[in-house]
């Protein structure tokens, strides 16, 4: 009798049969190669001569051709591979968080590389694969991780699968940091982020493409996404306390589809996608870090400071423990598990089979449903203002999405030099949603005592948002010389935009777009963009209502060893009514060289600055203001803001990089380099004691690497990274963000 699992077992055949042919030709090219030194060592077997009389002179003969390096062919497959085992090397000072955050590299073993390609020598008698390729790196510690793999039989399928893993690390001690003043008595400075997290990324997609050389083909897909690990957040009940958030979110997609192909210029598709999302992540109370006259932990929360009396104005008794009548937390839980469907249709359309006319299409519906069942939350502490000793809520929620959306674009070749395209795109989605929650609060007045009488209450709510868009591109293009070509258009878009409290906004914008393409020279060519906005409304504040964009490319080759690139790239943009005078702008100037005079050596130069800049009124309330601060206009006054600032940030930013590359023989190759980044920049600080950061910050990376090939077939590999990041003064009430770190990491490569 036949087991229904009985396909598991020529499929395991395949998949070991892969490794040990990649292994096995691992071993036999060692071999080999040991083999073909120890019979070079050995002297030439001696050759009987025919007599003098009988030699002749040799025939003319042309100069022998260099032989074509030899192929390795085991089991039938033309076999490549090669791997990188080494190490690194590290040592930093300075502040550990911050290098962790940007560089994250650590000493240790590490397959570093690692690269495998099959090729069948005759396709016909391949029975699993024609070709088979998979690519590697990072394993044994380094935070980024990835494996790639490719298969494919001829006109039977074809496989693609990938395995990613990154390991996010983010401690910037001035995000979400209180500042406590040092003048605070006592003094307890907040000397990490108290939204640090320490995740994990994991993703896997799979993908496979059957008869994917026929009319019609069908391609079914997998892809799972997770991302979990500790991290810390915070919430706000009378005093913000640290909370540990247990990070752990997930979604699955699986995907199906089939592509019919009539003839060699038409397609149809059709694509199922659907999605699974997971949230489950959960919260709990951390840094206990006092005890109450009862010895109970507690914890008075990151915002401890005698000169804002928080969490209230006398919050330790003379024997340092806690006063039970100070706002405080003695335990905080908060799960939502979340779980939201993703059902996907699409279906698409490209064809040519018009003469002088491509037409292709889209149109996509997506209806998804989130539900949180069960909410739970638990605040066990004190709200003095309140007079609530505990708090408890849960409830449920529900959202909806409906989202349909769409495109169709015709180009039309009405002479050789003239052609015009039109571009019609289609996008409603609806958000409607629902929430019930039921909180119940225990009064009492020391966290000492027992909670009291409870008051119960529940409340309901429904939010909606609905958007509908249309906008219609129309382009003209005119090649008006073999070294030019030039294009007009104009775009239309209007949007809609409807709530559950009634409002009603239409939107429209116009748009103007030009674009040249030009090739004076051979050696020169530019090219240049502009798009130009006007639009009779904003739906936020920072959303632009008129704009222009300019965008400048250029590259010449002046020499066939000698290249350079520059481009210019500028957005402005502005919502300057009275009561926002929103103004932006983004501009990006960029120049790169690449000289090779010969194949011993090379020179890349690179340079870019970028200026980003924003400006926007801000109202809000502050004791004491900011000395900057302006009286606010009524509208502010009258929501209790009554204070004002413009908002203002600015970040100009340089990027710079020089590289060497020198081969004095062909077995040693050296690469040098260094690499730099500076930012002085500036913001509106509200807060008194917060300081630019990073705004004004430089990081550089010098850089060298060497790879000398010791034996055929195998190399030696050291390289060195230099990471250097520095702040401008002042520091700020945390512990410095500057550090320095070297890498080295030497390998050895084999490869055949």
């Amino acid at each position: 009798m036949t087991s229904k699992f009985s396909f598991i077992s020529p499929m395991m055949k395949i998949l070991c049969g892969v490794y040990e042919i990649s292994l096995g030709a691992l071993l036999l090219a060692v071999c080999i190669t040991v083999v073909d030194a120890a019979k070079a060592q050995e002297p030439p077997p001696a050759q009987q001569q025919p007599p003098p009389a009988q030699q002749q002179p040799p025939p003319a003969q042309e100069p022998p051709q260099p032989s074509p390096p030899k192929e390795t062919i085991i089991g039938g497959y033309v076999i490549h591979q090669s791997i990188d085992l080494g190490g690194h090397i590290v040592e930093h000072s300075g502040s550990d968080p911050m290098y962790a955050t940007l560089i994250n590299m650590q000493s240790g073993p590490r397959i570093l590389d690692q690269s495998l390609t099959m090729r069948a020598v005759d396709p016909a008698h391949a029975v699993f694969f024609d070709q088979l390729s998979s690519t590697s790196f990072g394993y044994g510690g380094d935070p980024i991780n990835v494996t790639y793999m490719n298969m494919s039989k001829g006109r039977i399928y074809d496989f693609r699968g990938s395995y990613r893993r990154y390991r996010q690390y983010f401690d910037y001690n001035l995000l979400a940091n209180p500042l406590i003043p040092s003048n605070s008595d006592p003094f307890v400075p907040v000397l990490s982020s108290p939204h640090l997290f320490n995740t994990a990324r994991r993703l896997t997609d799979l993908n496979l493409t059957l008869a994917p050389l026929s009319k019609v083909n069908v391609r079914f897909g997998y892809n799972h996404n997770i991302n979990q690990g500790p991290s810390y957040s915070t919430v706000h009940v009378s005093t913000d306390a640290l909370l540990y958030q247990n990070w752990r979110n997930s979604t699955d997609t699986w995907i199906g589809g089939v592509d019919w192909k009539p003839d060699p210029r038409t397609t149809f598709s059709y694509d199922q996608f659907f999605t699974h999302y997971k949230g489950n992540t959960s919260w709990a109370l951390a840094g206990l870090n006092y005890v109450l006259p009862n010895g109970t932990p507690v914890s008075l929360g990151i915002n401890q400071s005698s000169v804002w009396g928080t969490p209230c104005s006398s919050p330790f008794n003379p024997d340092g423990t806690v006063s039970p009548t100070c706002n405080a937390f003695l335990g905080y839980t908060r799960s939502a598990p979340t779980r939201t469907l993703f059902p996907t249709e699409q279906v698409r359309f490209q064809t040519s089979a018009i003469h002088n006319f491509t037409l292709n299409g889209r149109l996509l519906y997506n209806g998804s449903t989130s539900n949180l069942d069960n909410y739970y939350e638990n605040f066990n502490g004190l709200n003095s203002k309140s007079a609530v000793r505990q708090t408890i809520i849960t409830g449920s929620a529900e959202a909806r999405r409906v989202n349909v959306n769409g495109d169709i674009a015709a180009v039309w070749q009405i002479t050789p030099k003239v052609s015009v395209s039109d571009l019609f795109t289609f996008w409603y989605f609806r958000i409607p949603g629902t929430n019930m929650f039921t909180e119940t609060d225990y009064a009492g007045t020391s966290t000492l005592l027992p909670p009291g009488a409870s008051t119960t209450s529940t409340t309901t709510d429904h939010q909606a948002l609905n958007q509908e868009t249309k906008a219609n591109t129309f382009v003209m293009a005119w090649d008006a010389t073999s070294k030019a070509r030039i294009s007009v258009g104009y775009r239309y878009r209007s949007r809609t935009i409807t709530d559950s409290g009634g409002d009603f906004i239409p939107i429209h914008e116009n748009w103007g777009l030009f674009g040249a393409a030009l090739r004076p020279a051979p050696s020169l060519r530019v090219n240049v963009n502009f798009d130009g906005m006007y639009a009779d409304r904003a739906f936020t504040r920072i959303s632009p209502r008129q704009s222009q964009h300019y965008v400048v490319r250029s590259t010449y080759q002046p020499h066939p060893w000698l290249s350079v690139s520059g481009a210019v790239n500028i957005y402005e943009a502005r919502n300057n009514v009275q009561t926002v005078n929103h103004l932006e702008h983004n501009r990006d100037f960029s120049f790169g060289a690449s000289i090779v005079p010969s194949e011993k050596w090379s020179m890349n130069l690179n340079y870019g600055y970028n200026s980003v800049f924003s400006s926007t009124i801000e109202c809000f309330p502050s004791t004491p203001p900011p000395p900057q601060a302006l009286p606010a206009q009524p509208v502010c006054v009258s929501e209790g803001t009554p204070y004002q600032t413009n908002g203002y940030y600015n970040a100009p930013t340089q990027f710079g990089s020089i590289g060497f590359t020198f081969a004095p023989v062909k077995i040693v190759h050296f690469d040098a380099g260094y690499r730099m980044s500076a930012v002085n920049g500036n913001s509106e600080m509200i807060n008194v004691r917060q300081v630019p950061g990073s705004l004004q910050s430089q990081f550089q990376s010098p850089y060298g690497s060497v790879a000398v090939q010791i034996w055929p077939n195998w190399t030696w590999k050291g390289d060195y990274n230099y990471y250097g990041y520095g702040e401008g003064t002042p520091i700020g009430p945390t512990l410095p963000r500057s550090f320095r770190g070297n890498v080295y990491t030497l390998s050895v490569n084999y490869s055949f």
